[in-house]
């Protein structure tokens, strides 16, 4: 190994371990993961170029295919023809802005009369600039943020692609006195796993949920993901809230048949791992939705459950195979290299082995916008 590679991996691990340091020693993973994925000069989302892609450590469905939102762009017109309004278009977690630009691209010259605006949230400041300067050239008013506001007016459809498996999270243990955090300690040159009692916080989420965890089970705790969907079910007062994510509901959540060493996983390279402490800033760290508080959220909120369905359904319910005819690519296209490119990319899309499956989304709404999805996504593709 070269000194400057030695030095580089070396570096990786003393900033957090300096800040595990300054914080007394230890830290929940919590605020591992929070600083290891989100610190403004160290971590993996503040890097300059976006991590994911087929380049990157891992496929999104926006970053896989212009299809999705191709298809999600249908689905929006036709919800606003039903409606006859306008909507704002907010996307949560916008990354480099690859679903808004595929969305407006679907749209071409009927986007202004489809979104009233378009709002693109990302808390790295390079990937804002990167959205602003790929969306520079859009008809409709676009407006990039670090954080959700509530400036936007009227009925609203807020899209976010996996948000959630990458907020940061506790990690726990059912131990033979009782349920143990995991936490994260500076241990001489390098960072180390302790453990301690849980606290109430911890202890009140799985009583909520029904949910006791076998001796020696590990599992992810995400307390702020109930309170974060609420503020943003509040702040749209009204519209549709699409979740795209990896995730299950409780019960299956904790099952100790699949998930004994829980969800949270790291990635590198589309390869995972679960060294979860190496190279922290220079590698993904993700644990699987608890959907249950994504939908407690909706009712404390006076919002309803549209749909909950896999990728692939939810594709072939929103219009894709109407998507491809449009677009020259149906069954009577000729079979050149686009084509058979263009095919593939729908096909990992829809993929029943892959993320066609294990990604779902989950669309809630209150008011007209609500019942418009209801109604085109419960028709016979």
């Amino acid at each position: 190994m070269s000194c400057s590679l030695w030095e580089t991996l070396q570096f990786v691990e003393m900033w957090m371990l300096r800040e595990v340091e300054t914080r007394g020693g230890e830290i929940s993973f919590r605020d591992f993961m929070e600083l290891a994925l989100y610190d403004p000069d160290h971590g993996y989302y503040a890097a300059h170029s976006a991590p994911w892609g087929r380049d990157g450590d891992f496929l999104t469905a926006p970053s896989a295919s212009d299809w999705y939102g191709w298809t999600l762009a249908r689905l929006f017109a036709e919800i606003v023809e039903l409606v006859g309004t306008r909507v704002r278009l907010i996307d949560l977690a916008a990354g480099d802005g690859s679903f808004l630009a595929s969305v407006l691209d679907g749209l071409g010259a009927a986007g202004p009369a489809i979104f009233s605006g378009v709002t693109a949230v990302e808390r790295s400041a390079a990937m804002r600039d990167q959205i602003r300067d790929r969306l520079a050239a859009a008809d409709v008013h676009i407006r990039v943020a670090a954080e959700l506001t509530a400036d936007d007016d009227g009925p609203v459809v807020v899209h976010a692609s996996e948000l959630y498996d990458a907020m940061p999270v506790h990690r726990v243990r059912q131990g033979t006195d009782g349920l143990e955090e995991l936490v994260v300690a500076a241990v001489g040159d390098h960072l180390a796993w302790r453990n301690r009692p849980a606290g109430t916080d911890l202890l009140g989420y799985f009583a909520r949920h029904g949910v006791t965890l076998e001796e020696g089970q590990l599992a992810e705790v995400n307390l702020a993901a109930e309170p974060f969907h609420r503020d943003i079910l509040r702040m749209a007062g009204e519209g549709l809230v699409l979740v795209l994510d990896y995730g299950y509901e409780a019960a299956r959540l904790y099952d100790p048949r699949g998930r004994r060493h829980g969800s949270l996983v790291s990635y590198r390279r589309h390869r995972v791992d679960r060294d979860l402490l190496d190279q922290p800033g220079k590698r993904d760290l993700t644990a699987h939705v608890n959907w249950d508080d994504l939908r407690h959220a909706a009712a404390l909120c006076g919002w309803v459950e549209v749909a909950q369905v896999p990728l692939a359904e939810l594709l072939v319910r929103a219009g894709i195979a109407q998507v491809a005819e449009l677009r020259g690519l149906g069954m009577t296209a000729e079979l050149d290299a686009a084509t058979v490119t263009a095919r593939q990319e729908i096909k990992r899309l829809l993929d029943p082995e892959g993320m066609g499956s294990d990604l779902r989304m989950l669309i809630q709404g209150r008011g007209a916008l609500a019942e418009a999805a209801r109604e085109i996504l419960s028709r016979e593709p």
